[in-house]
């Protein structure tokens, strides 16, 4: 099973609750619930082959989607949070303070210990960005002070991390084993928006304006690529488009919301078209991955 099936049920949950946003709660359910027997799978995965994962987590590319099974966890806590508040806010707990540590051991190896450029890709971003997922969906777990403290925290990192990344994706090239990647830099931005929305409560115009900026820049690129990433064979590294896609809709449809409530009605209603757009698209891609990919699975 590939460690890549991780961010790619991490950005079908995403999508799954844009859907029961939209009043499709069943759509959730299936999601979620499979989601979950996708996370102990993993779970036993690590236990019973432990030296093959652990020889992954020393690989960078695949060491950072690692991060996916902790996203993976606060998600389902704040699903199972609906049903059993206190093991709900337990799994989140455990999945942020996992995805902590894991950002700690990977900083050391990749960055102080042993930097290379080769395998500094977006991918990176699900590392270090990810930990924003608990404030994405973190609301009901009543810790405002945490949420802030990672919302700022993601918003530096981020802040940080792009401009070096944008320079490598256009000075060096990329191996095709890593192309799928460039999506994920729609993901941090769009993180950011949602979580600085979330726990803000007086946002600042000018920082959520170049974080949603960041967000637009990313989407166009992706569409731009889409031809190039759909030219390749279906490999686990088509995951890479799952949920930057994914939270993506939610940033634009925050950001639409906060727009009506500040009086900027006609940009409003243009950012809800573009969601649609965006949930079209989104849907499209993360079914055609999710099939092909359990199909890879099985033939593997």
């Amino acid at each position: 099973m590939p460690v890549p099936l991780l961010p790619t049920m991490v950005g079908a949950c995403t999508l799954s609750n844009v859907y029961l946003a939209q009043g499709f709660p069943i759509v959730r359910h299936i999601t979620m619930i499979s989601a979950l027997v996708i996370w102990l799978i993993y779970l036993v995965r690590i236990f019973l082959v432990f030296e093959t994962c652990k020889s992954e987590y020393k690989t960078t590319v695949p060491s950072s989607l690692y991060a996916g099974f902790t996203m993976l966890m606060m998600i389902l806590g704040s699903y199972i949070f609906d049903f059993s508040p206190e093991m709900g806010k337990l799994f989140w707990s455990l999945g942020l303070g996992l995805h902590t540590l894991h950002i700690l051991i990977f900083t050391y190896r990749n960055i102080v210990k042993d930097f290379k450029m080769d395998t500094f890709v977006p991918s990176y971003f699900v590392t270090y960005n990810g930990i924003m997922v608990s404030v994405v969906i973190g609301g009901v777990m009543k810790e405002p002070t945490i949420l802030k403290i990672v919302t700022y925290y993601g918003i530096g990192v981020f802040t940080l991390i792009i401009p070096f990344m944008i320079y490598r994706l256009v000075k060096h090239d990329l191996k095709d084993a890593f192309y799928h990647t460039q999506a994920i830099v729609l993901a941090p931005s769009s993180l950011c928006t949602v979580s600085y929305l979330n726990s803000v409560q007086n946002p600042n115009i000018y920082l959520l304006g170049y974080l949603y900026i960041c967000v637009l820049l990313a989407l166009i690129f992706i569409i731009y690529k889409l031809p190039k990433f759909f030219s390749f064979g279906f490999s686990p590294a088509f995951a890479g488009l799952t949920f930057p896609m994914a939270i993506g809709i939610v940033a634009t449809t925050k950001m639409s919301g906060y727009l009506k409530t500040i009086g900027y009605l006609d940009l409003a209603i243009f950012l809800t078209q573009l969601s649609g757009i965006q949930i079209y698209l989104t849907s499209g891609i993360i079914f055609y991955i999710l099939l092909n990919m359990f199909i890879w699975i099985r033939k593997d």
